[in-house]
Formats: structure tokens, sequence, C-alpha cells
């Protein structure tokens, strides 16, 4: 009986010593501790899953970002003019917004290359003229 209460008091120990040494394992000495960690809310957004939308004015307004902020640095050169009607601009608009845009286009009958007004089937201009060039001997 000795034996049996000494083993039990031993297994007793052991796993003791194993959930004590388990709780260790789970504090992360770079987790805080002295404030709640809050999970992140599920959100619904319009433009979730197959069947989403956007907001076309929204895009609009980021469309005016890029053209004051973004595009000192960041190109859009494969994007073309004309797949601006997607964001819910009319034709006349589109050929408004590609006319305030010099394009480098050529060579003209002499030979020359030359600056123009943009069109719908052309791409945004790159802020970089080397981009510009290489995107013209790449067939872009």
């Amino acid at each position: 009986m000795k034996k049996i209460l000494t083993s039990l008091a031993l297994l007793g120990l052991v796993v003791a010593g194993t959930a004590a040494i388990a709780a260790e394992g789970e504090h992360n000495a770079a987790a805080p501790t002295h404030f709640p960690i809050n999970e992140p809310k599920e959100m619904s957004w319009s433009f979730a899953g197959p069947f989403g939308t956007y907001d076309k004015a929204q895009l609009q307004r980021g469309l005016k970002v890029y053209k004051e902020v973004c595009s000192a640095c960041h190109s859009m050169n494969l994007v073309a003019f004309r797949t601006l009607e997607g964001l819910g601009y009319s034709e006349a608009q589109v050929k408004t917004l590609a006319a305030e845009y010099t394009i480098h286009d050529g060579p003209n009958d002499a030979g020359d290359m030359f600056d123009r007004p943009g069109k719908p089937s052309d791409h945004f201009p790159s802020p970089f003229p080397n981009e510009q060039a290489a995107a013209s001997a790449n067939g872009g």
C-alpha cells in the first residue's frame, strides 16, 4: 500500500511539474502583459467576394490622389487612359483627362521625336524618362 501511495505522490509531482513547465512555455517574454490585446473585428467590405462592387466615387478620389501626390514618383505606365471609363468617367472626360498629359511620340516624317497631347489610347506617362524609353523599347 505504501508503494502505491508513493507512486501516486510521485506521479502527482511529475504532472504538476509538467503543468508548470507548460505554463512557462505559454508565456512569451515579448508579449505585452500590461494591457489587454483586443482581437481585430470582422469587417464587411463592399468589394469582398466574387460579387463585390467598388464605390466609383471612391475610385475617382483615388485617381485624384494619384495625380496630385503619387504620380511624382510612381508610374501607371501600364494603364491606358481609356480604362478610366470603368471608373465612371464619360468618353469626353477621358479625352480631356488624357489631353492634360504630354506624350513623347514619334518619329514623325522627318525622323524626329515630338511631344503631343495624350489620347485615350495612350498610357499614363512615366515620371522618369528612362522608364518611358525602356517601355517603348520593350513594345509597351
